[in-house]
Order: C-alpha cells, then sequence, then structure tokens
C-alpha cells in the first residue's frame, strides 16, 4: 500500500496515520483537529469552484477557524443514510429544518457541513454558524471526549443560497464524506488502543502479584497478546479504507468494517486494561478510567472525523 499525494498536496493515507498519532496521545486532540479537516477536505474534493474560492479562502494562514461536519443526529432511530434534517426548495435557495447532535466544538465553529434529506436523497449543504434560524446549544456533559464540547445544533427554517449546496448543481456524493469520517474515526481508535496497549505492558511487568509479575501469567499474557492482534488489525484496515479513498475507488465497504470493528474492539482492548489495573483502573491516578470512558464515546460518533 502506497500513499499518493493528490493534487492538493493531501493524501488519505497520510491523513490515517496522523489521526493514529495525534490519537495515541490524546482521542480528543485528534478529533479536534479532525472536525475541521473534515470539513474542509469535503470541500476541496467535491466543492465547486466558487466555494473553494470563498468558503477555503478563510481557512488559509496560521490562525484557527472552527467548522464541523453535521451528520449525527439526536435521536435513537437516526441512520446515517436516511437523515431526519430535511431541506426543501424556496426560491432560489433552499429552507433547512431538524437537528443534528454530537456535533465536535460547535461553540466555535464559524461553518457547518450539514448532511440532509433533499427529496428522498442526501445531500450536504454550507452553513454559516451566523446564519438566521442556526442555533447552537450549550455543550452538556458527556461520559467521555470532555473537552471536545459536543452540542447540539438546530436549524430552525434556516435559508440556504443555492450557491452553498456543496457542488453547486452538481451536487455532492455524500456516501463519500461518510465513508472518510468512518475511515477517520478507525484510525482515532486505533491511536487509542495503542495507548492502552502501551501503557498496559510495562505495568504488568512491573506489578508483582503472588511473587510472579502479572505479565508472566498466561491469562493477562494471552489478553495482551488479543489487544496487540486488535490494534493491528485497526489500523490495517482503517489503511485499506484510506487508501480506497486516495485511489477513488468505492470505499464505502472497507470503511464501514473498519469502523464497525474499531467501535467493538477499541472498547474491549479499554476493558482488558482496565481490568489488567484492578482498583488502579478505576481511578484517575491513572489515565486507563478516561481512555476507558474515551473509548465508549468513540463507538457512538459516526459521521464527525475524516480523513
Amino acid at each position: 500500500m502506497q500513499a499518493q499525494i493528490s493534487e492538493e498536496g493531501r493524501s488519505s493515507v497520510l491523513n490515517a496515520i496522523l489521526l493514529e498519532e495525534l490519537a495515541a496521545g490524546d482521542a480528543t486532540l485528534a478529533l479536534a483537529a479532525a472536525a475541521p479537516m473534515a470539513f474542509v477536505q469535503a470541500l476541496v474534493d467535491q466543492g465547486s469552484s466558487s466555494q473553494r474560492r470563498t468558503v477555503l479562502a478563510e481557512f488559509e494562514g496560521t490562525k484557527y477557524k472552527g467548522a464541523a461536519l453535521a451528520v449525527a443526529e439526536p435521536s435513537f432511530s437516526f441512520d446515517v443514510s436516511r437523515p431526519g434534517t430535511k431541506v426543501i426548495r424556496d426560491g432560489d435557495g433552499y429552507r433547512l429544518r431538524g437537528s443534528k447532535g454530537l456535533v465536535p466544538l460547535a461553540s466555535s465553529c464559524s461553518y457547518f457541513l450539514v448532511v440532509a434529506d433533499s427529496g428522498g436523497t442526501a445531500d450536504a449543504f454550507i452553513v454559516p454558524k451566523a446564519a438566521s434560524g442556526v442555533r447552537v446549544h450549550e455543550p452538556r456533559g458527556s461520559l467521555g471526549l470532555c473537552a471536545l464540547g459536543m452540542s447540539e445544533v438546530q436549524f430552525e427554517d434556516v435559508h440556504v443560497p443555492a450557491a452553498m449546496r456543496l457542488g453547486e448543481h452538481n451536487g455532492c456524493d455524500v456516501q463519500r464524506i461518510v465513508d472518510s469520517a468512518r475511515a477517520g474515526l478507525a484510525a482515532i481508535c486505533a491511536g487509542l488502543g495503542r495507548s492502552v496497549l502501551d501503557y498496559v505492558i510495562p505495568y504488568t511487568k512491573d506489578r508483582i502479584v503472588h511473587g510472579t509479575a502479572l505479565a508472566r501469567k498466561q491469562a493477562i499474557a494471552f489478553r495482551i497478546a488479543d489487544m496487540h492482534i486488535e490494534v493491528e488489525a485497526m489500523r490495517w484496515m482503517s489503511w485499506k479504507a484510506a487508501w480506497e479513498l486516495e485511489t477513488k475507488q468505492s470505499a464505502t465497504r472497507s470503511a464501514q468494517l473498519a469502523y464497525t470493528y474499531a467501535a467493538e474492539n477499541v472498547m474491549s482492548i479499554a476493558d482488558e486494561g482496565v481490568q489488567a489495573f484492578g482498583g488502579h483502573g478505576f481511578v484517575r491516578a491513572h489515565p486507563i478510567e478516561m481512555w476507558y470512558r474515551n473509548a465508549r464515546a468513540l463507538s457512538v460518533l459516526d459521521g464527525i472525523a475524516g480523513v
């Protein structure tokens, strides 16, 4: 598998590697970087020349400017392929109605890329936070990823000019955006799993129980081996999906499998980490309990990152 740098100087495989490395240090930081990256990359890949010239120009330079995908919705019945948020034609533009949930750093965003149902087909729209009818709720406390400031965003009859439909008259491939997000989340899960594994191994080597290091006990050693296998599998699956995105192949199957596997197994890895630490795994003297909470949060964030 060889990374191919695009004309814009971007590689999905290198982005996956970057997100894993960031997540190995702090999964919240990785997601904070991935959210505006996903917005910008969607515009680079599928935006019209006018959108790239006007909207993307605001993200040039060294000053931070927030933006995020708005895909997930605050409903138990939410299906990423059937958004409940609706958009209808309204004169020379569109009228957007609905709400999105788990939007990262929503209070700091200047733009949202909102996925909405348009006559039975998913479509995406560039919506400024300052637009009339956009209401960003205060972040609610969450189980994990607490510093990400995830919020619900409501769109109450928001007028969206036709020029702000992603791709304008050509439209866009929403599934491609979702595939990129899932590949990115899988890479972040791999990084989090790696941080747990790297923390557990030296602890179990040093921790002596009944005269023997924990790592020398067969049950613990087998669990650590399984954790290593799962991290490697998450990494390669995220890379495969990223490579298919980079080479303009259909990545839907690989991205879905990568995220589904990663979401399940990063939770398993974090749980094994807590078990290996025993009572120490439940106190904040060690980061294991935080990683456990972050792993659970990652498993429900379908559609907020991107590679």
